[in-house]
């Protein structure tokens, strides 16, 4: 099971740099990868992607994975850890350097997930799925930490059949979710 993180500020400051997010999604898809097939993946230089790895593995969001790769020449990534990167905020908030973390976080965020939405709605004649899914329920907050938990083991389960499976042509699909109560409303009884 999934769980969620109170990272160090600093790891999460290293992730405001939009190439080390590629980076970690990519490697989250595949399980493993090196520098050379990340570049194919993002469209980045390899020298660029090799310096940004080596920063992740700075902060431990990276490691090495010496068990593949062919004669030992290149170098092989992993995620530190198989479950993903899911970071809870609560704790983070209660510091300087924390809240300095999560504007950075935030700031990285939003600016992702707005070019990814730009792209979603961009017309396109791929056979690629693309689907768009949004509810509103109303829950306990344990009802909504349960319902966290049951999405987080879906995401896993397909993301580690994903990296699994051998058979047919593969791409990267980005999964978005996010779990809150609307500022703006009071309890409801």
């Amino acid at each position: 099971m999934a769980e969620y993180l109170d990272a160090d500020p600093r790891a999460l400051r290293a992730l405001a740099h939009p190439l080390r997010v590629s980076l970690l999604h990519e490697l989250h898809a595949r399980g493993t990868a090196n520098a050379t097939v990340l570049a194919a993946a993002t469209g980045k230089p390899v020298n660029a992607v090799s310096f940004h790895l080596r920063q992740l593995v700075s902060y431990g969001l990276v490691e090495d994975a010496p068990d593949v790769g062919g004669d030992g020449r290149e170098r092989w990534y992993r995620p530190a850890s198989a479950d993903g990167l899911r970071i809870s905020s609560r704790a983070l908030g209660h510091t300087p350097e924390g809240r300095e973390a999560l504007q950075a976080i935030k700031q990285q965020t939003a600016a992702q997930w707005l070019a990814l939405v730009e792209q979603f709605f961009e017309p396109h004649s791929e056979q690629a799925v693309r689907v768009s899914n949004e509810e509103s329920m109303l829950l306990t907050d344990e009802e909504a930490h349960h319902c966290a938990t049951e999405l987080a083991e879906l995401l896993d389960r397909w993301s580690k059949h994903g990296r699994q499976a051998g058979d047919g042509v593969r791409r990267t699909y980005r999964v978005m979710t996010m779990l809150m109560p609307l500022l703006d409303q009071k309890s409801q009884a």
